[in-house]
């Protein structure tokens, strides 16, 4: 049985967004071991204290970070 433990920036993501972040794990999960999509566990962790490289991370950052990266496409 897979376990999958998602760990986010506390409020990063809305709750549709983990509802389909769920789904599609879920999904590779099952592309890769077929019968196993009913006992693939997924948690989502929202951590509020992240930081990378001294500076730490916020929704507002990664959200910033998402938009930046969606305008170069």
């Amino acid at each position: 049985m897979p376990i999958i433990n998602v760990k986010l920036v506390e409020g990063a993501l809305g709750t549709e967004q983990k509802h389909q972040l769920l789904s599609k794990l879920t999904d590779a999960v099952e592309s890769v071991y077929p019968g196993l999509r009913d006992v693939t566990f997924i948690t989502i962790e929202e951590v509020n204290q992240w930081g990378i490289g001294g500076q730490p991370i916020t929704a507002q950052k990664v959200a910033a970070h998402a938009q930046k990266n969606l305008q170069r496409s």
